[in-house]
């Protein structure tokens, strides 16, 4: 049984162009939660899924220097993507993490892998908490399903629509979140330039490897007028394609 993580990650966001590779601090954000992952007890391997694009050779430079596999495939279709990165891959089980999410939960990734694994799932994540903390654990069976039958755009690009819009097909299950993590008014996606001068600010104050989301949340709460800078972003549905 190999449980890998894959990260989406490309230059290419009409939003924020090279997000992933913005520095904060010393590292860039896709470096940041690279290494926050590798506090998972769950994960076997970690693989960045990135675009065959070559504006995307600068993601496989930093893997590469970083020691971290890599795999490239289609820019839209990204379900396609993440099977084929899965197969090279030889994962049973796949964690679904976006590059552009530097504090995903990881203790809420080892709880995903392990509701999976224990009850036969065939899909577990989280609803109802902060933006940017989130996560998606599928079984490669799943995948595949997902990859042959799934014909909408937003399907193909987003990855699981096809799975959780099909609980008849799939066994799907959503964990019940911890308190701190039920809020509303933090957004800690980096989708904007908005995101990304919050996230600034919050640099100056962490070491953003190693601090615990509970820190972030008291502080944001303590400093409105910086919870405040990206308050007004709009986010995007996840039936919304990038054409």
């Amino acid at each position: 049984m190999k449980i890998i993580g894959i990260i989406q990650a490309r230059t290419g966001s009409k939003r924020l162009k090279n997000k992933v590779l913005l520095k904060l601090g010393d590292r860039c954000i896709l470096e940041i939660l690279l290494e926050r992952l590798k506090k998972s007890k769950k994960l076997d391997d970690i693989i960045v899924a990135t675009t065959i694009k070559k504006e995307d050779n600068a993601i496989v430079e930093l893997c590469n220097s970083l020691g971290v596999n890599v795999f490239r495939g289609s820019e839209k279709d990204v379900l396609d993507r993440f099977y084929n990165a899965s197969k090279f891959y030889s994962g049973d089980v796949i964690v679904r993490i976006t590059g552009d999410n530097p504090l995903t939960s990881i203790e809420l990734i080892d709880k995903q892998v392990e509701y999976l694994l224990k009850n036969n799932f065939d899909y577990v994540s989280t609803k109802n908490i902060i933006l940017g903390l989130s996560s998606e654990v599928f079984t490669f069976d799943a995948l595949e399903k997902a990859w042959k039958n799934a014909k909408e755009k937003y399907q193909r690009e987003h990855v699981t629509p096809y799975i959780y819009e099909n609980p008849n097909l799939f066994k799907v299950f959503y964990l019940e979140p911890p308190e701190y993590l039920k809020r509303e008014g933090i957004r800690l996606t980096i989708d904007t330039i908005k995101d990304f001068k919050l996230y600034l600010e919050l640099q100056k104050h962490f070491d953003l490897i190693n601090v615990d989301i509970r820190q972030i949340i008291d502080f944001l709460d303590k400093n409105p007028q910086i919870k405040n800078i990206n308050s007004n972003v709009r986010q995007k549905s996840y039936r919304e394609v990038e054409e």
